[in-house]
C-alpha cells in the first residue's frame, strides 16, 4: 500500500477545520504535469508518472488545497540516463517530492482565468508562485483547469544538468505545463448547511 503523500495529510487538517458549504475535489487519473527545457542539443521534456493532490471549493471558488509529485516518478520516455540526471538535479534522495500548496485563487481580469498563488517547493527549496490556470468548464463532478508556469531551476538552488563530459548543457530556464482534472468526491449532490 502507498503511503499517504505528506501534502495529502496537510491538506486534510486544512479541510476538516471549515466544511460550511465547502465540497472536496481530488486530482484525479488524466491530469498531467509536464516540464519541457533545452540544452545545447535539443529540447528535452518530462512527465509526472503519479501524483496526488486535494483542493477545497466553496461556491466554485477553489480555496485552498495542494498537489505533491514523486520526483522519483518524473520520467521523460525516452533515456534512462535523462531520469537519472533529472532525479540527482532534484536530489531527490533528499528531496523526494515536488509539491504546491495553494494559499489564495483570485479570478483574472480575462474571464475563465485564475490567478491561484501559492508555495512550490522543488530540491528542497520553497518559492512564491502565481500561476496563471484556465478553468475550461466541468463534465458532471468534475473540472478541469490548464496553464503553465516559467521557472528558473537555479532559484531553487538546482545546477542545470550537464552530460557526455559537459559536452550537453541545459538551460536553467524550464516551463512547467498543467493540465489537471479535479474530480469531487461527493457520489451525489453535496449537501449545503445553508
Amino acid at each position: 500500500m502507498r503511503k499517504i503523500s505528506t501534502i495529502l495529510v496537510l491538506a486534510l487538517m486544512l479541510f476538516s477545520s471549515d466544511v460550511h458549504a465547502q465540497e472536496i475535489y481530488i486530482l484525479g487519473d488524466g491530469s498531467t504535469i509536464k516540464v519541457d527545457g533545452a540544452s545545447n542539443r535539443s529540447d528535452w521534456s518530462v512527465e509526472a508518472t503519479s501524483y496526488s493532490g486535494m483542493f477545497t471549493f466553496t461556491e466554485g471558488k477553489p480555496i485552498e488545497g495542494g498537489f505533491s509529485i514523486p520526483v522519483s516518478d518524473m520520467k521523460s520516455g525516452r533515456s534512462l540516463i535523462m531520469d537519472r540526471l533529472m532525479h540527482s538535479t532534484f536530489d531527490a534522495a533528499a528531496n523526494p517530492e515536488i509539491s504546491f500548496i495553494m494559499e489564495s485563487a483570485e479570478p483574472a481580469e480575462e474571464e475563465g482565468w485564475w490567478a491561484v498563488n501559492g508555495q512550490l517547493t522543488m530540491a528542497g527549496t520553497s518559492n512564491p508562485v502565481s500561476i496563471m490556470l484556465e478553468q475550461l468548464g466541468d463534465v458532471g463532478r468534475t473540472v478541469r483547469y490548464a496553464g503553465s508556469q516559467e521557472l528558473d531551476m537555479t532559484e531553487y538552488g538546482m545546477k542545470p544538468p550537464t552530460a557526455m563530459f559537459g559536452s550537453l548543457h541545459t538551460s536553467a530556464d524550464v516551463t512547467i505545463h498543467f493540465d489537471l482534472l479535479l474530480a469531487s468526491t461527493c457520489e451525489e449532490e453535496c449537501e449545503s448547511d445553508g
